[in-house]
């Protein structure tokens, strides 16, 4: 079973495999490429925030659709 996370900036709904049971550092999201910094333990999550805005290096807005 994955662990669930939203992306901080856009929202962005993913799921991190088995292998982040036990993770400390960064995540770039699929959806925005914002890059978080994470803390997981025993599969949850103890601690999220935003480190870089993804490339373009606009804050996406909640529910806005991103460009490919």
């Amino acid at each position: 079973m994955g662990i669930k996370l939203n992306c901080l900036a856009c929202g962005h709904a993913m799921e991190l495999g088995e292998a982040y049971e036990d993770y400390e550092g960064e995540v770039r999201c699929w959806g925005c490429q914002t890059v978080l910094q994470v803390a997981l333990a025993e599969g949850k999550l103890r601690s999220m925030r935003r480190i870089a805005d993804g490339p373009s290096g606009e804050r996406p807005r909640l529910g806005e659709a991103q460009p490919r």
